[in-house]
């Protein structure tokens, strides 16, 4: 999921540092779109929002189905139109249109969040009549809907850039003009209508389950992931790994490793654990010898070990527990020895790096010593492993992560510095509802592809196309499959590569055999590798 990038709470203020998160800031900028830099009243409009968004979330958490528990079928669809309605308004405050309208708030700006805001808004009135007309939508609800999923589009363009909403439209082409498309792809076509009832009415579209778990989890952990940058913990579990590594020449490779577990653990997100540990790792490994391309090569891997990594593992993880309808602990304890293998992988490699390049001993400045970190800061290990303490005990994954988010602001005053106090809060609350943008957006707009599979029965088509090419060898399927996620990934992000792939590529496996939960930890591992992978290749 993506994190906001925090010079000053992670690595510390130094001139330094601030170059290179701006340079990685270009980076992110040219694949994810500009963000705006807003001061003064529009600045205070917009954090506003974001608060109010954070608040309203961390209210759900523990009021269940909000005010609307008498929803018709689904207690929670207001919930999910009321998180994409927060969502478009700050997407499209926050993201200008193009590079050149930037750190400007334009007055169609404020249009397009309040129209997609007052379409769902129809929505939520609309009750169980609105629901019941998803068979045979009326006028106004077609042009509506068509409106709205524009704004989607458009909102999702501006947060992740143009591929995703392409792919998304490419997705709609093929259920439009399905009589038109050669066999074995052909399907009857679906009228404006009906796909407005699918994608738009329905929770089988945008607001399945993609945006059911980007609406009750994924808010939730990008909150608890600023009450831990913001109080602090980033920059102690830098501090630590580098304190705990020592002054041995292979000190700093294991730093980056140790590092980039603990800060992506909680984090989830591979651009946000590779900025963060770079702007201080970096110089340090050049010290001690690494090759340019060796270190790069290392960071970008730490980051991509953030995604996989306990207990968050980035949105693609909750949507597992969604779709295979098992417990987020399950995922976790799923995930926990691929993860050891791959930090042992990586600590092994750094061993070979540092004696092929001769790697040297530099001795680190440390303000504090291991036994000082550790007794005067390290309450942000409990915070770190919180989540999962709940779950043990046997609370909800939404509200584990909501009493760890207490748990992480109640503990910060445990010393003065890290203390969230009113203005630290408020900034972390904002900072908790910008970083999930990117990945509601994505989710929102991938429930158009998995509506548009659901409509025309593509998952169907496409495991039995992958099946007969494979001449019925589960070998080759997988093989197949592999490729499949991995092209996929190098346009899109990890979350909705993993959603594509999940609606059309894990049919063909399961239906070979394998088990639901193998096929989709497949997909995941190898969607991953899209954070790698150029031409995106963020981390």
């Amino acid at each position: 999921m993506a994190a906001e990038i925090k010079p000053a709470a992670a690595t510390g203020s130094t001139a330094s540092n601030d170059d290179a998160f701006k340079k990685a800031e270009v980076y992110i900028e040219a694949e994810e779109g500009a963000l705006n830099r807003l001061s003064g009243f529009a600045g205070t409009a917009v954090m506003s929002v974001a608060v109010a968004m954070s608040l309203f979330h961390l209210y759900a958490a523990v009021a269940g189905a909000w005010p609307f528990r008498d929803f018709p079928i689904i207690p929670t669809q207001p919930l999910r139109y009321a998180h994409v309605a927060f969502v478009l308004i700050l997407s499209f405050l926050l993201f200008p249109m193009l590079r050149r309208f930037r750190d400007r708030i334009r007055w169609w700006d404020i249009l397009f969040g309040v129209a997609g805001a007052a379409i769902l808004l129809y929505a939520i009135e609309g009750g169980e009549d609105f629901t019941d007309r998803a068979t045979l939508p009326n006028r106004l609800d077609i042009i509506l809907g068509l409106i709205f999923i524009a704004l989607l589009l458009e909102a999702t363009r501006r947060t992740t850039g143009w591929i995703v909403p392409a792919v998304a439209v490419g997705f709609i082409i093929y259920a439009y003009f399905g009589p038109y498309f050669p066999q074995p792809w052909t399907h009857r076509g679906f009228d404006l209508g009906q796909l407005v009832g699918h994608l738009f009415i329905t929770l089988e579209g945008i607001f399945g389950v993609p945006v059911d778990v980007s609406s009750s989890l994924i808010i939730l952990f990008t909150i608890y992931g600023a009450f831990l940058q913001h109080s602090g913990a980033g920059k102690f579990f830098i501090d630590f790994s580098m304190a705990l590594m020592g002054n041995k020449a292979n000190s700093a490779g294991r730093t980056v490793v140790l590092s980039s577990f603990l800060l992506g653990g909680p984090s989830g997100s591979g651009v946000a654990t590779t900025v963060t540990i770079g702007a201080v790792a970096y110089p340090m490994m050049e010290k001690t010898g690494f090759e340019k391309n060796a270190a790069g090569g290392l960071l970008s891997a730490g980051g991509l070990g953030a995604i996989i990594s306990p207990p968050v593992l980035g949105a693609a993880a909750f949507l597992i527990a969604e779709f295979l309808k098992i417990s987020y602990l399950d995922v976790i304890w799923m995930a926990t020895i691929p993860t050891c293998l791959y930090y042992l992988s990586l600590l092994f490699m750094v061993e070979l790096d540092a004696k092929r390049f001769r790697a040297r001993a530099v001795v680190l400045q440390q303000e504090h010593t291991l036994w000082q970190l550790t007794c005067r800061y390290g309450f942000h290990f409990l915070s770190l492993i919180a989540v999962i303490l709940f779950m043990v005990w046997g609370f909800s994954p939404t509200l584990s992560v909501f009493w760890a988010t207490v748990l992480t602001f109640a503990m910060s005053f445990l010393t003065r510095e890290t203390a969230l106090t009113p203005k630290k809060l408020v900034r972390a609350l904002s900072d908790g509802s910008t970083s999930v943008l990117t990945a509601a957006t994505t989710c929102a707009t991938a429930g158009i592809i998995v509506g548009v599979v659901t409509l025309t029965g593509l998952g169907l088509k496409f495991s039995t196309i992958v099946i007969s090419y494979a001449g019925g060898s589960l070998l080759l399927t997988a093989i197949y499959t592999a490729l499949i996620v991995w092209i996929v990934g190098l346009a899109v992000p990890v979350t909705a590569s993993y959603i594509i792939c999940a609606v059309i590529a894990a049919p063909a496996m399961i239906k070979l055999g394998v088990p639901d939960i193998a096929a989709h930890m497949f997909i995941f591992y190898y969607s991953v590798l899209s954070e790698v992978s150029p031409p995106t290749a963020l981390s």
